[in-house]
């Protein structure tokens, strides 16, 4: 190896490091984070995460779906929709939206219900 070649390691090694420093300083955090609830197009409510709990949304029609809030995240707890796929998304929370297939939502499209994960990034 030349002087040419380390110089370039080291200047890939240098901008690596950088890159993972400032990955790690803007993560998501769950104090200011909050969970937005969405019915049939129109906000329905808006939860912190520092307020963990459950939401149950009840429609005109007998819809009925449960949002469990956590410090973490928020699930589809419960859903009288007939598919179920709102239920079997899974939690989503301030470590795994980025790379969890439907990212930030949770929705349930025969109830017409959605469920987003507002994360805060830090300063």
């Amino acid at each position: 190896m030349n002087r040419k070649n380390i110089l370039l390691i080291i200047a890939v090694l240098v901008v690596a490091v950088l890159l993972l420093c400032v990955a790690c300083f803007t993560r998501p955090t769950a104090e200011e984070s909050q969970v937005v609830i969405t019915v049939a197009g129109k906000e329905y409510a808006r939860v912190p995460l520092s307020q963990p709990g459950q939401v149950t949304i009840t429609q005109e029609d007998g819809s009925v779906n449960v949002v469990e809030i956590t410090e973490k995240g928020a699930v589809m707890a419960y859903s009288t929709c007939g598919n179920q796929l709102c239920v079997d998304m899974g939690e989503v929370t301030v470590d795994n939206w980025e790379w969890r297939p439907n990212q930030q939502f949770i929705i349930c499209l025969p109830n017409q219900v959605s469920v987003e994960l507002v994360v805060s990034q830090e300063p």
